[in-house]
């Protein structure tokens, strides 16, 4: 009797169901409690429209990373990319490691991930990139451990004539377990680094990390991949669209706009 009478309101009416009202309650609470993946840091010194010309280093990876911490509808544009379709091919899920946090970046993912980046790039009608092929070949002959970060982008500057390089490291590659729409989550961490090609300086650096969240933790990031649990493949070439559209080569900043104008 109790429960047929909670079902009522005041004036003895069934009470209708706000199924429409709850599903919007917990969307946006979804969308307010979605961390941002994308974290950009620029220097003072960085300016955007002096680069129109760049080289992207070898990527590398960091073993026996923690995945739950960041370190600091149309086809993937990038998806005939022939050195991608090479880094992923007979690619194997990320080695688990002791503890449940912790996995090893697989081999394949830091070379998978620049050649996405180099592929997303090079669609910027105002910068010419590198190819990494070219890359390599300058590299091939240096010392690996006495030439890297700042001599590494001297020394791409002056064999290729670029105005900067880009760097990267990847922390997390977790590939999903199970299926698109019941399964344990894909994760990806990674760290762009751009370059001066003349002192090698750092100019700017995009971090990004995500770990796919279920509907009720973010729900604008789980509509957006359809409703559905992504491979660790299609997060990362999510997490470098996102991250190059934080990167505006080529291009006056609105800081150099505004240090411009004519008072």
């Amino acid at each position: 009797m109790s429960g047929v009478a909670a079902a009522r309101d005041a004036a003895g009416r069934p009470r209708a169901p706000h199924l429409a009202a709850f599903c919007g309650v917990m969307l946006c609470a979804g969308a307010a409690c979605a961390p941002d993946t994308v974290t950009v840091r620029e220097y003072p010194h960085f300016a955007p429209h002096a680069i129109t010309r760049v080289a992207i280093a070898p990527f590398r990876g960091v073993k026996d990373a923690r995945a739950g911490a960041p370190s600091f509808g149309a086809p993937p544009p990038d998806q005939d990319d022939a050195g991608i379709r090479r880094s992923l091919r007979g690619a194997a899920p990320a080695r688990r490691l002791a503890g449940a946090s912790t996995v090893s970046v697989p081999p394949f993912a830091p070379e998978a991930i620049r050649h996405m980046v180099y592929a997303r790039l090079k669609r910027n009608p105002r910068v010419r990139v590198v190819p990494p092929d070219a890359v390599e070949d300058i590299l091939r002959d240096a010392d690996a451990e006495g030439d890297a970060g700042a001599r590494r982008a001297q020394r791409l500057g002056r064999r290729l004539e670029v105005d900067a390089v880009i760097e990267g490291v990847v922390r997390v590659y977790r590939e999903r377990e199970g299926a698109s729409f019941a399964a344990i989550p894909a994760a990806v961490g990674f760290e762009l680094r751009l370059r001066g090609a003349g002192d090698g300086g750092v100019l700017w650096v995009g971090e990004y990390f995500e770990e796919q969240k279920p509907l009720t933790q973010d729900a604008r990031g789980f509509f957006e991949r359809r409703g559905a649990f992504v491979t660790a493949e299609e997060l990362a070439r999510d997490g470098v669209m996102r991250v190059l559209r934080r990167l505006s080569l080529g291009e006056e900043s609105p800081g150099d706009r505004h240090g411009s104008a004519s008072p």
